[in-house]
């Protein structure tokens, strides 16, 4: 993927006479591209093979959609972060559809998911953002923007929760859709941790070049 990114940037820099500079960030986006495009194929295969699609790429997609505010831990190397994700996705998914699914009260539902979000406000609050050492976010405007991006998130994966939740109580499914939402914050949560920074690190040296 890495060589067929810099093959097609190359071609792009040369048509459009641009720089370096801007020929290695054409680069990279298109390197990023290609590795969730693949990613997204291997977890949606796996969500059809053992029929949890919905709640894989709802935690797929939702962690995607966090982690543009609050950063955390990721892998450095591209079969670290597919290997990661895809494993990750997949035991959180079937987790939600086959072991957390069951049925609840919706009193209890409910407060179980007002723990985890304040939790993730709590969390938010303490570590966002965090940024890497390539990408070091130093703006102070930066820096307020993204902390209330996250803090909206909290709010927003709530209050859909919160719908999907009542839903369930007509639409059994929506038991495991409502698990896979708080699994979603939690996981990002994880990552915002200094233990999952350590546990990224630990994956990254089995794949890392000697």
């Amino acid at each position: 993927m890495e060589k067929l990114a810099r093959t097609m940037a190359e071609k792009i820099a040369v048509h459009m006479q641009y720089d370096d500079d801007k020929k290695a960030v054409i680069a990279y986006g298109l390197t990023a591209i290609f590795q969730m495009t693949v990613l997204l194929i291997i977890i949606a295969v796996i969500g059809v093979v053992f029929d949890f699609l919905y709640e894989s790429l709802i935690i797929f997609i939702g962690v995607g959609i966090i982690r543009k505010s609050t950063g955390g831990a990721h892998s450095e190397t591209m079969y670290g972060c597919i290997l990661i994700s895809a494993l990750s996705v997949a035991m959180l998914a079937s987790l939600s559809r086959y072991i957390l699914c069951f049925k609840m009260n919706i009193i209890l539902n409910l407060s179980i998911s007002v723990f985890i979000y304040l939790l993730g406000l709590i969390v938010f609050y303490l570590k966002v953002p965090i940024d890497s050492p390539n990408k070091p976010i130093v703006k102070p405007k930066k820096i307020k923007r993204l902390r209330k991006q996250s803090y909206i998130l909290v709010i927003v994966f709530f209050m859909i929760t919160v719908v999907v939740i009542f839903l369930a109580e007509n639409f059994s499914r929506f038991y495991s859709l409502a698990v896979s939402l708080r699994l979603t914050m939690m996981w990002q949560m994880f990552t915002l941790t200094d233990f999952g920074i350590r546990f990224f690190e630990k994956i990254d040296l089995h794949f890392k070049p000697a």
